[in-house]
């Protein structure tokens, strides 16, 4: 069981898969529309909502940002990223995949699947170890969007990439500098985007696999951006050129 916190993840929660939610445990009261949905959906599919007190929740989430509601609810599904190729080509769309490489920020992570799910990737590929993990910390930071895309643990992120390219998929890995400008570059393909760790990128086997490095144009005295909203430019990047092309 993971306990969910936060209006936004226990709200999509409900809204995405209800008969994971196992009890919500409330402490503020009010008319806000979520609150209200939040109680709605309970009643609907007869989970039971238990009134705590502040320091009960933040016993029950351990964190303090949980803003008087906590959920009790099963584990994140995963889906395989061949399942998840299916369906889109079934679909007749083009593949864009999101690939996290070591990132292990539970904010960092959670605001790129906020931000994945905002421009229509479809999955989001994260290694076993040595990342984030789909924690409540990571729900809360993707104020809930982690429930509205496909998400893929893997254990080897370069053997997932060479599976990728036998898709017939571009492989873009994201560096700082020294990159092709993201605004030359024909995103509107069957695209996985690599965002490396914070602290020191792309690893280098990872790296190798890319068909091309991305970089974002920058002026200023910084050299680089932190590495959700790297991704994030990217991304919407990506989605204003298929936009433009239909």
């Amino acid at each position: 069981m993971i306990t969910l916190y936060g209006i936004h993840p226990v709200l999509e929660a409900l809204k995405k898969r209800p008969r994971s939610v196992k009890s919500i445990h409330l402490a503020r009261q009010g008319s806000d529309r979520s609150l209200t949905q939040i109680s709605e959906l309970a009643l609907q599919y007869g989970i039971v909502v238990h009134a705590s007190t502040q320091q009960e929740l933040l016993q029950l989430s351990g964190s303090p940002q949980h803003q008087g509601i906590a959920a009790q609810a099963e584990p994140f599904p995963l889906s395989d990223i061949d399942d998840v190729i299916t369906r889109v080509r079934r679909q007749q769309q083009r593949c864009f995949v999101l690939v996290l490489d070591c990132v292990q920020d539970p904010q960092n992570t959670g605001s790129l699947i906020r931000s994945a799910v905002c421009c229509g990737v479809q999955a989001v590929i994260f290694p076993k170890n040595r990342a984030a993990g789909l924690t409540a910390a990571v729900a809360k930071a993707s104020a809930g969007a982690i429930e509205h895309i496909s998400l893929c643990r893997v254990v080897n992120i370069a053997a997932t990439l060479d599976a990728l390219h036998r898709e017939n998929i571009w492989v873009a890995g994201t560096v700082p500098q020294d990159g092709q400008s993201i605004y030359n570059f024909d995103l509107n393909i069957d695209l996985a985007l690599v965002i490396g760790s914070e602290s020191s990128g792309m690893r280098r086997l990872v790296r190798k696999k890319c068909d091309i490095l991305l970089s974002v144009p920058m002026q200023g005295a910084f050299e680089s951006l932190n590495a959700s909203i790297a991704g994030a430019v990217v991304m919407f990047e990506a989605l204003r050129q298929r936009e433009a092309k239909g």
